[in-house]
């Protein structure tokens, strides 16, 4: 389950600040570990965590080590839901799975053309495929160059695709649009949160 720790601030703001670098240390380790995917001040106060895909242990033991609760800094509250969507290239895992995360990178003379034709290859994968996640097709700020970042369930899934004559089709239209283009699977090795 994915968790919304909305956080209340029992103390006076400057005993908040004084504890800040503790709390903000606790909150970069749990990142990089996979197990904060978000976290910030709330406009009106407190703050909000949001975990990765945690069970009820993992998550009492999260709040219990943070050095606001520890010390009656905060107060938490908790909403759980089950993370069935995700926008792509949001890993929800705490810990590595069998998921990946393909990046084609295609170079072309016409981006809008190579979009539309990448486009309707996704489109019909979204529409047709077990274990797709959902895509995002990034276009180089130079024009140069369009990126599909997918993501997927599994690498047998994925690889399902090619046998499917409706995206085989499709795709090579897209093959049509470009210069060059070069897919890769991955797995996340490591996360690094930023420090400051």
């Amino acid at each position: 389950m994915i968790h919304v720790l909305t956080l209340t601030y029992l103390q006076p703001r400057e005993t908040v600040t004084a504890h800040l670098p503790e709390h903000k240390a606790w909150l970069r380790d749990h990142s990089d570990q996979g197990r904060i995917l978000l976290s910030g001040p709330r406009p009106d106060g407190g703050a909000v965590i949001v975990t990765a895909d945690l069970d009820e242990a993992t998550v009492r033991e999260l709040i219990e080590s943070d050095p606001w609760h520890k010390l009656g800094i905060a107060s938490y509250d908790r909403v759980a839901f089950e993370g069935k969507n995700a926008s792509p290239g949001v890993v929800t895992a705490a810990v590595p799975d069998d998921s990946v995360l393909l990046i084609n990178v295609a170079t072309t003379e016409d981006a809008p053309t190579t979009v539309d034709a990448l486009a309707g290859a996704v489109e019909h994968v979204a529409a047709t495929a077990d274990g797709f996640r959902g895509s995002r097709l990034l276009t180089s700020v130079d024009g140069d160059a369009v990126i599909n970042l997918a993501a997927w369930t599994d690498e047998k899934r994925f690889n399902a695709i090619f046998d499917d004559p409706g995206f085989t089709s499709r795709y090579q239209e897209f093959a049509k649009t470009v210069t060059g283009a070069k897919y890769r699977l991955y797995r996340t090795s490591r996360v690094i949160s930023p420090n400051r």
